[in-house]
């Protein structure tokens, strides 16, 4: 290596951290990503992106909660247990792909401009992968050959989780207890055939577990303690000062 060479300063680019959410109905998955995001810098994808990306092939617009798990099931049947982790990863790699691409293209206006006037290239990297919506056993035993990938689990009282589902009120939302229950078992995993719905095995397969029956404050703190053992970096970019 000539001198040259030897001190042409380098791009890094910095490990990449996956983190898989698993857990009840409204047990919290949504506040966990979104802290992340906010405060560590990931960036989410859910892996019912690829049910709504089906639909919208299918031309459906309107559905419930139940459509989407009759989708999820069908695509598991045809396609096999794990297909929706093997869409996600490339709907994942496609994105960073184009990033990368970008970042390095000489275009003017391009990316590569845009980072080096307001970012450190040097330490200039991808945003850390925070991932919801996994809900089969071989989406857990696929994503994790991914050797920075970490499964976390999250659990609270189904009471709670009613009133949780009750108040964000989303349109696809079981809107009574009745269908609530119908529809938490199937998700759960009971009466669950191996291609269905297997929240409960999924959970058991974690590596960190984190209940969250109290106030939001609460689980930020527990959710901190986590990302501590962790030892996750902040993917948020270096401002230059």
């Amino acid at each position: 290596m000539n001198k040259n060479s030897k001190n042409r300063k380098r791009k890094v680019y910095k490990r990449r951290i996956y983190i898989g959410i698993v857990g009840q109905i409204a047990a919290g998955k949504e506040v966990f990503a979104e802290y992340l995001i906010r405060k560590y810098g990931f960036t989410a994808f859910s892996l019912s992106t690829v049910i709504h990306e089906e639909l919208k092939e299918r031309g459906t617009q309107s559905f419930t909660r139940k459509t989407l798990q009759d989708v999820g099931d069908q695509l598991r049947q045809k396609f096999g247990e794990d297909i929706l982790a093997k869409r996600a990863i490339e709907m994942l790699r496609d994105s960073s792909l184009e990033i990368l691409s970008r970042l390095n293209s000489p275009a003017k206006g391009g990316l590569k401009q845009k980072v080096s006037k307001n970012f450190s290239s040097s330490s200039f990297h991808l945003p850390s992968i925070i991932i919801t919506g996994i809900r089969n056993p071989a989406e857990v035993r696929f994503f994790k050959k991914i050797p920075s990938f970490y499964l976390i689990a999250i659990k609270a009282k189904r009471k709670i989780r009613f009133e949780r589902v009750l108040k964000r009120g989303k349109p696809w939302d079981p809107k009574t207890w009745k269908e609530f229950l119908k529809l938490d078992r199937r998700d759960f995993g009971i009466g669950q055939g191996k291609s269905g719905q297997q929240v409960g095995r999924c959970m058991k397969m974690a590596d960190y577990t984190l209940t969250n029956n109290k106030d939001v404050v609460s689980f930020y703190d527990k959710i901190e303690k986590l990302i501590s053992k962790l030892k996750v970096q902040n993917s948020k970019p270096e401002l230059k000062t």
